[in-house]
């Protein structure tokens, strides 16, 4: 049985998550917060961890570890082995530019805004581990937030001026993507592919996607953010692109292609 080591909730992750289930990749899932994860990838890859570029570390997480010794540890890798053989996710190299687009262009600022928005909440990353993974680590966690925290922000350059820049960023993204979605159902024509798949897990943390909508982790709820988060979630989950985003979950992150 193939091994998910995640950041359980991810966006990065929710990509690979969704890519496995959609073509019934067996895998056990080993769920983990921020820091913890990066140890266990360390552990699992005896040190080596992946490849560092402006987006990650070495050790971050998805890491699939393949049941014949081989070791995936990027979302989009592991999307392609999902995939295998079947090309209906990457129909064009339009769609694997979009892809590495939405990578390097979207994720890393929803990412920035979702963690500025939940680090000025007492508690709230903590409730997140209480929400997502078991509750001894959760407890160790706990302990260990002032280090988390600190960490969090160094890493990630959490200030007012990364939030705004942002901000600008992912607004510019979903107004992109709407444009493309005023001449077509899905970003790259008529069908659904990786770049929709893509979209979608990486606008997850500024829509506070649900279990329920379809996500595979649990993110901060709505009714926990202040005001100034909440109009956020309101303002992109009410933009066209927000909107096709929540329509890919309902449609696609339960359909399963392959037997399994």
């Amino acid at each position: 049985m193939h091994r998910l080591i995640t950041l359980s909730f991810s966006h990065y992750n929710e990509k690979a998550r969704w890519a496995l289930d959609r073509f019934s990749v067996p895998y056990d899932e080993e769920p983990y917060v921020p820091l913890f994860c990066s140890i266990a990838v360390a552990v699992a890859t005896r040190g080596r961890g992946g490849t560092a570029d402006r987006t990650s570390s070495r050790y971050s997480t998805p890491v699939l570890l393949m049941d014949d010794g081989r070791v995936l540890t990027d979302s989009t890798d592991i999307m392609r082995f999902a995939v295998g053989s079947d090309d209906s996710l990457f129909l064009s190299e339009e769609v694997e530019s979009l892809v590495d687009h939405y990578g390097d262009r979207l994720g890393p600022y929803t990412r920035v805004l979702a963690y500025w928005h939940a680090l000025r909440h007492p508690g709230m990353i903590e409730q997140l581990a209480e929400d997502n993974v078991s509750r001894r680590q959760a407890w160790l966690f706990r302990r260990l937030m002032p280090l988390a925290r600190t960490n969090l922000k160094r890493f990630l350059n959490l200030t007012e001026a990364s939030r705004d820049r942002a901000m600008v960023r992912v607004r510019e993204e979903f107004d992109a993507a709407g444009a493309r979605l005023d001449q077509n159902e899905y970003l790259c024509g008529d069908h659904f592919t990786a770049a929709d798949l893509t979209f979608a897990a990486l606008a997850s943390p500024v829509l506070c996607t649900t279990p329920e909508e379809g996500y595979g982790a649990v993110l901060p709820s709505r009714d926990a953010l202040d005001t100034e988060g909440r109009e956020l979630v309101e303002e992109m989950r009410a933009h066209p692109a927000g909107q096709f985003a929540l329509r890919m979950y309902a449609q696609e992150r339960r359909r399963v292609l392959r037997g399994g």
